[in-house]
């Protein structure tokens, strides 16, 4: 296929295919030795020279999928590895973080936010919030986690930014339980449902989804540089920090006045939080500016983070 022979690797499911004399096969994927050959009936898997570009990223995501499982129990493990109560902190961290929100601003600050108590409010903006956040943080520090776990072997670079969904879904299932169980709280003491018909679901769905997109997106640009250099993780908690306070989880939209009702509406951040309040507790602040600074930003961040990322990938290779 024009490929020179000394570029191609070739790996064999049986060992006695690494014996002297074996066949070198110029084919791309899983082929069959040739008839006669003392290797018939052996699968030959011939590994051909890296590929630049966006679709081989994929391409390799698809073909590793099987080490997914793997990777994102990695992750997860290592958030309580070497900590006293252990699991215990899975579920502690956004128990607390939740009534510590409602503390400072729905009891000490007064934080108005409908017709809806305040703890379901953040709840819900929290587990809309935390879907991006999370996976923005997981995939800012993939480069360092594949340096760690596969100790200076090649791992594709998709496949760890994939793997990053399992303790991002984790930390989200987690914050819409805790979500749940004060729907019901307040069902039985104040007669009360505050979930929005089941019909609205879907919007808060696409929503959910807009965020772990804008989360892998930013990441894409953040993992490469945040493996050489810990200040790009300290302007991205910071940078983080002021886009949380400009995206209607803490307050309601409607309830910010001027240039902050401004930040806040032309934020991209905002839209898809936007449908998971609408989708999921029926409020209706969703605004065409919103929904169009979103979808600008989503698809210039998803794109350019691809190529970003496969130019970083092709540096990478070239230094192995």
């Amino acid at each position: 296929m024009g490929v020179p022979a000394d570029q191609i690797r070739v790996e064999l499911e049986s060992p006695e295919a690494l014996r002297p004399g074996a066949p070198v096969m110029a084919a791309a994927g899983e082929v069959a030795a040739q008839p006669g050959s003392p290797f018939a009936g052996e699968r030959v898997r011939v590994l051909e020279p890296w590929q630049n570009g966006i679709v081989p990223r994929f391409r390799e995501l698809w073909r590793h999928r099987h080490v997914l499982p793997w990777m994102g129990k990695e992750f997860i493990v290592k958030r309580y590895r070497r900590t006293y109560l252990g699991l215990l902190w899975i579920p502690l961290r956004p128990g607390m973080d939740i009534i510590t929100q409602t503390f400072i601003f729905g009891g000490v600050l007064q934080v108005a936010s409908g017709d809806r108590p305040y703890f379901i409010f953040i709840a819900f903006g929290r587990a809309g919030w935390m879907i991006f956040d999370r996976s923005l943080h997981w995939s800012a520090r993939s480069v360092r986690f594949s340096s760690t776990v596969a100790r200076g072997l090649h791992t594709p670079r998709m496949l760890i930014q994939a793997a990053t969904i399992f303790p991002t879904m984790m930390d989200f299932l987690l914050y819409m339980m805790i979500a749940i169980i004060g729907l019901f709280y307040f069902l039985l003491v104040k007669g009360s449902w505050y979930l929005a018909p089941i019909g609205q679901m879907p919007v808060g769905l696409m929503g959910l989804f807009v965020m772990i997109l804008y989360g892998i997106g930013v990441g894409l640009f953040i993992a490469p540089i945040a493996g050489n250099t810990k200040e790009v993780r300290y302007v991205i908690t910071y940078f983080i920090s002021f886009l949380y306070f400009v995206t209607p989880i803490v307050k309601p939209l409607t309830h910010l006045h001027g240039l902050y009702y401004t930040i806040a509406l032309w934020n991209p951040l905002t839209a898809p939080i936007e449908m998971v309040n609408y989708g999921f507790l029926g409020t209706n602040d969703l605004k065409v500016q919103s929904v169009l600074s979103s979808a600008i930003a989503i698809v210039v961040i998803i794109v350019t983070g691809l190529w970003f990322q496969s130019r970083f990938e092709r540096a990478a290779v070239a230094r192995l």
